[in-house]
């Protein structure tokens, strides 16, 4: 028998866990290079946006920012290299093709060995049952999946947020599992498509979100309100799942009605593919288990990032960029607030006791916007507003003095006031004053003074003086724009002041004054802390500008351009054209000028003459009740246009076979409430009429002034029938003195002094060719 010492067995044993150590290490370092290898991803993102859909489609506001967002989470918290993300912006159907092909050159360019490619494409903008809408061209969803699939990655995901974006998962079909995200240990290959709504759904945007519903819940979903497993790591499907109920929470009572987001897979493989890693993030918010309501957190600049229903008993986890942040919290009727600083390298917990009691507006709407709806955030002037545009009824009305108590949306016409002290959604038009104690969307136009105590958006046209608490948009006046608090848009005047930031320009023939502006155009004096843009035929004065245009003089501390400029000619322009003659084959800002044209506008020119090739332009013959033969030609867009009108007079008794010497021509504003095809129209006309073809020594002259409201019925693309009512009034040449009236007799005589005058309600009717 072998026998073995006891000695000798112990240095055996010995020798043998040396030898099976070594071997377990060469193993697991073997292990790891190749788990190394084999688990590297090569993630990219494709985001495309397309604000505008072609003719007849309304040309949104967020698709470029929502494909942005969504671009940004993936780069801070889903592994995105900079490098990997590829923003693509109003493309065209081949544009897109070549991006895709680009693409696919620059995965096969970087792909290893090992490892695996995931290509995620996003899209926000126009699309219907036919499939993307680039413009005036259709990226077919057949063709579309096809390329998507045809790309050089193992994992191809698409996001669609787009109106009947579901129609893509219905081209084929796909089997659904219950995993579609991967992580590092993953072998998972093949697709998911990702969509906004059903086939038969518009998908929607938002003002108050600043950004569509279903984009904005996913981006809140992978920043880890989808977190729902709570473990530092949102998939693709729990991503989905926190926007489905999003979205379909927040658009059950919208116009749009209820919005389904749908989805399509087809992967196989193991592991579970993963979206973003709240670890990956340099700050973060820690929410504790004790908090519990709906949460709203907005950055410095008040954006709102992140909005998500909190249960108590679970704490949750929030990836974000370093900052300043505001968090308010709702839960009930109890509405209260937190402030947090985060900061790179540290993740800031917030508890209940961080929150405080915050004042909030009874948020329980009147009448007949709602009965007891109830504002789901704490916004109650957004809510407000929301439901009267959704559930508020068009009301128009006419008095003396017209006041209004009720939250109001329509048309407010008053002879001598107009007030509204609650919510307004609409215009107020009356000969002395317009006044809106809250928030105000819309127009005011009065002789002498507008007033917006609050917030208003919209335009403020006056021939004396405009006021705004801040406003949105416009204010239009011969005399002073006044605005107290932050605004954005533009004002247009003699004097013009903005006490705080303008976020805009002002145009003035004397002084404009702003605490810090985008632009300052004047004849006279520009005085600004700070400003973008000064031009100006007299004097420009600046701490910092980026650009001065001047006839005069320019001082600025810091500028970076100062030009003297006249005219205007770009292929391209993406701020702003300030000239005699304005040109750009696309324009995304504003162009003011006399003539202003454009191939296409994203805003409406303000000038004499505005050829805009995707707005107005039209051509009008009617006849009215002062039996004239009339054409008028309306060029601008929906929101603003100018009109010139030229008008024969029929012989009275001729039966309209024989013209009079007599005629009038002029130039006027106007506006369209149904923007483009069958729609209201409110225009202003000032019109001279002559007593004969050439104005001699012994000719007769005077004025017209004529306000209208029509309707054109769109019988077929570029073709409508016109008909509306008109008030007019007419007066006497200050030289050789002429005065106009109907063809019967029912007008009525005034008198100033030495001057005549006559007023009487009047009719009109013809077509409409051209693009209205």
């Amino acid at each position: 028998m072998f026998m073995i010492s006891n000695k000798a067995f112990g240095v055996l044993s010995g020798l043998s866990f040396a030898f099976m150590l070594i071997l377990l290490v060469f193993a697991s370092n073997a292990n790891a290079a190749n788990a190394t290898t084999e688990g590297r991803i090569n993630r990219y993102v494709v985001a495309v946006s397309a604000n505008n859909g072609g003719a007849g489609r309304p040309m949104l506001r967020y698709a470029e920012s929502d494909a942005r967002s969504f671009a940004k989470v993936l780069k801070e918290m889903g592994g995105v290299l900079p490098q990997n993300v590829i923003l693509v912006k109003e493309p065209s159907v081949v544009a897109l093709q070549k991006e895709f092909a680009n693409l696919d050159a620059k995965i096969l360019q970087d792909k290893a060995s090992n490892g695996r490619d995931e290509v995620l494409v996003y899209y926000s903008g126009h699309a219907d049952e036919k499939g993307l809408r680039l413009g005036e061209e259709t990226y077919a969803w057949k063709d579309l999946r096809n390329r998507i699939d045809s790309l050089s990655a193992d994992v191809k995901i698409a996001v669609i947020d787009a109106c009947g974006s579901g129609a893509i998962t219905r081209v084929k079909g796909g089997k659904a599992v219950p995993a579609f995200m991967v992580d590092q240990s993953s072998d998972m290959k093949g697709y998911a498509f990702i969509t906004s709504s059903t086939q038969d759904e518009s998908s929607q945007e938002s003002d108050k979100l600043k950004g569509s519903f279903f984009t904005h819940s996913l981006v809140s979903g992978l920043r880890g309100a989808g977190d729902l497993s709570s473990d530092g790591r949102v998939t693709l499907s729990e991503a989905y799942q926190f926007a489905f109920n999003e979205t379909l929470q927040k658009t059950e009572t919208t116009l749009g009605g209820a919005q389904h987001p749908s989805r399509d897979m087809n992967l196989a493989g193991t592991g579970d593919v993963v979206m973003t890693d709240l670890r990956a993030t340099g700050a973060g918010l820690e929410v504790d288990e004790n908090v519990s309501g709906r949460l709203y957190i907005r950055d410095a600049d008040g954006e709102l990032v992140a909005e998500l229903n909190k249960k108590r008993g679970r704490a949750m986890s929030l990836g974000l960029p370093p900052g300043n942040y505001t968090v308010n919290l709702q839960h009930d009727l109890d509405y209260m607030g937190a402030s947090v600083k985060l900061v790179n390298g540290k993740r800031e917990k917030i508890t209940a006791e961080n929150f405080k009691s915050v004042m909030a507006e009874q948020t329980v709407l009147r009448g007949e916007i709602g009965g007891n709806r109830m504002c789901s955030s704490g916004d109650t002037i957004a809510c407000s507003l929301d439901s009267l545009d959704h559930h508020g009824r068009f009301r128009t009305t006419f008095n003396f003095v017209n006041r209004d108590k009720e939250p109001r949306k329509g048309l407010q016409l008053g002879l001598l006031t107009t007030h509204a002290n609650d919510y307004m959604l609409g215009t107020q038009v009356s000969l002395i004053a317009n006044i809106a104690k809250k928030e105000m969307h819309g127009l005011q136009a009065a002789t002498v003074i507008n007033v917006a105590r609050k917030h208003f958006e919209g335009v403020q046209i006056s021939s004396a003086v405009n006021y705004a608490g801040s406003f949105s948009g416009s204010q239009i006046g011969m005399a002073v724009n006044f605005t107290k608090d932050k605004s954005s848009g533009a004002q247009i005047g003699v004097v013009n002041l903005a006490m705080d930031t303008l976020k805009g320009f002002q145009v003035s023939a004397g002084v404009n004054y702003a605490k810090a502006t985008k632009m300052q155009i004047t004849a006279g004096v520009n005085a600004a802390e700070s400003s973008n843009l000064q031009v100006v035929a007299g004097v420009n004065v600046a701490k910092e500008t980026d650009v001065q245009v001047s006839a005069g003089v320019n001082a600025a501390k810091k500028s970076d351009i100062q030009v003297v400029a006249g005219v205007n000619a770009a292929h391209e322009n993406n701020k702003l054209q300030v000239g005699v003659v304005n040109y750009a084959t696309k324009e995304s800002g504003r162009q003011w000028g006399i003539v202003n044209v454009c191939a296409h506008c994203e805003k409406t020119p303000v000038g004499i003459i505005n050829i805009v090739g995707n707005g107005v332009w039209s051509v009008t013959p009617y006849i009215n009740e002062m039996g004239a033969l009339g054409g008028s030609v309306h060029l601008g867009t929906a929101y603003f246009y100018s009109a010139l009108e030229w008008a024969w007079f029929f012989k009275k008794g001729s039966g309209f076979s024989e013209f009079e010497k007599k005629y009038e021509n002029g130039f006027g504003i106007g506006t369209q409430f149904g923007q483009y095809g069958s729609h209201w129209e409110l225009e202003y006309m000032f019109l001279t009429v002559y007593d004969k073809f050439r104005l001699k020594d012994e000719g007769k002259f005077g004025y017209h002034h004529r306000g209208r409201v029509g309707y054109v019925y769109q019988l077929f693309p570029f073709f409508g029938l016109s008909v509306g009512g008109t008030l007019n009034l007419t007066s006497e040449g200050y030289l050789n003195k002429l005065l106009l009236k109907p063809l019967g007799d029912y007008h009525d005589d005034v008198s100033y002094k030495d001057h005549k005058g006559r007023w009487w309600p009047g009719f009109y009717a013809g077509f409409t060719i051209g693009r209205f």
